[in-house]
């Protein structure tokens, strides 16, 4: 997220301050009311969905400019401007993909106890018969892989906190060594080390992917973002980042439109970034019109998976 904004604010030859939040949501909410009364142009959210829920609850109506919250609930809170696609498409997304490399599969979902995770799992279960799966099970996640592998899935698709995903990927590879298995935490690029292992062949819904950027109305192109960020030392960008430096050019574009109501600016603009699309639900304040990329590990690559 660091990354992002800092070259974002290099670009844009602005000051930038970042304060840590220490991922609790509380003291989310005060820095974001603290930096808000001050002399910022304009504040950026926290990332996470229980953070940014915070923010929304204490900013009263005010703009809180999202770019690390995917719950639905939190995208429909008053204020809130999201950038990236809600969690109910998430496992939609995987699906998906999942149908194209396999059709007719039989999918195993596992998720955790959080909000999103909730909305991740409700999304695959209400499309599930429209991609043509057959959904074999739905277990808790921490789960056993035993218990997965009993209900012989050609697929076993997860949603939940990173260790818990990590810690069930480990032995479901050897319980189901032919089974598609996708998640939340092969999106990053961190997750081989996490995983301690090769990662080839899971899968991840991702918000950006370098390959499947469109041409930005708004801003730079992909291929100089990842540039710019190689010659500062950061040679491997992932959608945290990307998304951090995306919320940046839209909530700039939207106090420039509109200096003193950018909140009505940014739920009128439709517009592309490197990011993808903008543009939200005029009912539920959702964004409605970027979509994500499913990923696949190759090696130690994440590629853009079409099937």
């Amino acid at each position: 997220m660091r990354a992002g904004l800092e070259l974002w604010a290099h670009r844009s030859g602005v000051e930038l301050a970042i304060e840590d939040d220490r991922s609790e949501p509380a003291r989310a909410a005060r820095l974001q009311e603290a930096l808000r009364g001050g002399d910022c142009r304009f504040v950026i959210g926290p990332y996470g969905s229980d953070s940014t829920r915070a923010c929304a609850a204490a900013a009263d109506g005010a703009v809180v400019w999202n770019h690390g919250a995917a719950a639905d609930d939190v995208q429909r809170m008053p204020g809130v401007i999201s950038v990236p696609s809600p969690a109910s498409a998430y496992l939609v997304a995987l699906g998906g993909a999942v149908a194209k490399l396999r059709p007719h599969a039989r999918v195993a979902l596992t998720a955790g106890r959080g909000r999103f995770a909730g909305f991740a799992a409700q999304g695959l279960e209400r499309a599930a018969r429209s991609l043509g799966l057959e959904l074999v099970g739905h277990f808790a996640l921490p789960g056993s892989a035993g218990e997965i592998a009993a209900a012989r899935p050609d697929a076993v698709l997860a949603c939940g906190p990173l260790s818990q995903e990590v810690a069930l990927f480990r032995p479901l590879r050897d319980s189901l060594p032919e089974a598609l298995v996708g998640g939340v935490s092969p999106g990053l690029r961190d997750f081989p080390r996490q995983l301690g292992g090769d990662p080839d062949g899971f899968l991840a819904p991702v918000q950006w992917h370098p390959d499947t950027a469109p041409e930005p109305k708004l801003g730079p192109r992909s291929e100089d973002v990842v540039a710019n960020a190689r010659a500062k030392g950061c040679p491997e960008l992932d959608y945290v980042a990307a998304q951090a430096y995306a919320v940046a050019l839209i909530a700039d574009r939207c106090t420039e439109l509109e200096p003193d109501d950018p909140l009505a600016a940014a739920r009128r603009l439709t517009t592309t970034t490197f990011y993808g699309a903008f543009g939200l639900d005029r009912a539920t304040g959702v964004q409605r019109e970027h979509r994500l990329v499913v990923i696949r590990w190759r090696g130690d690559e994440q590629r853009a998976c079409t099937g």
